[in-house]
Formats: C-alpha cells, structure tokens, sequence
C-alpha cells in the first residue's frame, strides 16, 4: 500500500469489525467523521475566567506578603518605642539623682580655689542652664503632647458609645472644621 498514492481505492461493501484493531484498519476505508464545531468564543471566555483567576491569586499572594512586611514594621516599631520609653524612665530616675550631686557640688566649699575650680563650675552653669531651657522646651511640649491625647482619647470614647451620631453631628462638624 503506498502512501502517497492518490487514487482513490474501490469501495466494497464490508460488514462492521467486531475487533478493534480490524475497526481501526477498516476505519481508512471510511470517511472521516465530522470534526465537532470549535466555539471560539467559549474558548475566549474559558481563557479570560483563567486569567483573572491568576491575577486575583497573585494580588491575594503580595496583599498577604504587604500585611506580613507592614505587620513586621509595626511590631519593630513598637518595640523601638518601648526601647525609648524604658530610656526616658531611667533618664528621668537619673536625673533626680543628678539633681542631688549638683546641690552638693554647688554648695560644697572650695579648699584650694583656682583656675580649675572656676572653670569647673562656669561648665556646671552653661550645662545646667542648657538642660533647664531644653527640659522647659520639652515640658512645653509634653504637655501640649498629652494635651491632644487626653482629647483623642475623649472624642473616641464619644465615638464607641456614641457611634457615627457623636462623630456627624453638625455641631462636632462646624468645631472639628479646618479654617
């Protein structure tokens, strides 16, 4: 049987294989069975469904990695927080006792008074005049700091035992208004 041979062989009338192999040795002899239609735009649709499935597993998959970077940077930043708070406590502590041992340098009489002594104690003054202006600075602004807290803490309690009609009524509105 030759394969490039395109004459087209008589027809004879075989009956139906009963085998497989012989149905298929048989099946060049038959014509070809029609090619089931190809839905294009069923195709298209079953694509784009697959698409979007992907982009919405990949934007789920960064949104989760986001929240695990922001969720790290918040906790490093809330232990920084603590780390400085503990410092201000042992500042504050230490300068009590700082207090004490400038009393006791100021008030202490000079045995042998000098060059040194003078300039010993016109340090001491410049650097307890420097702290006394940057502890008032920052007394100002500590106090103004939990000022604003105090009010924060207020308007939100307001806010959770109110709800919404505490936070839009027109008078919080017109108080809370910039200009």
């Amino acid at each position: 049987m030759d394969p490039f041979n395109t004459k087209t062989k008589p027809t004879t009338n075989k009956k139906p294989s009963q085998n497989f192999i012989e149905a298929l040795k048989d099946g060049g002899d038959q014509p070809a069975a029609p090619a089931e239609n190809f839905n294009f735009e069923e195709f298209l649709k079953l694509r784009e469904k697959q698409i979007r499935h992907q982009e919405q597993a990949r934007f789920e998959a960064f949104r989760r990695e986001e929240k695990i970077v922001f969720s790290r940077e918040k906790q490093r930043v809330k232990i920084e927080i603590q780390t400085l708070q503990t410092e201000i406590k042992k500042l504050a502590q230490e300068s009590v006792g700082l207090v004490a041992e400038v009393e006791k340098a100021a008030f202490q009489a000079v045995v042998d008074p000098g060059v040194y002594h003078q300039n010993f104690f016109e340090r001491l003054l410049s650097l307890i005049k420097l702290a006394r202006k940057k502890i008032a600075e920052s007394k100002t602004w500590l106090g103004l700091h939990n000022q604003r807290s105090q009010q924060r803490a207020y308007y939100w309690g307001q806010v959770k035992s109110s709800g919404t009609s505490f936070m839009l009524s027109g008078e919080r509105t017109v108080s809370t208004q910039a200009g």
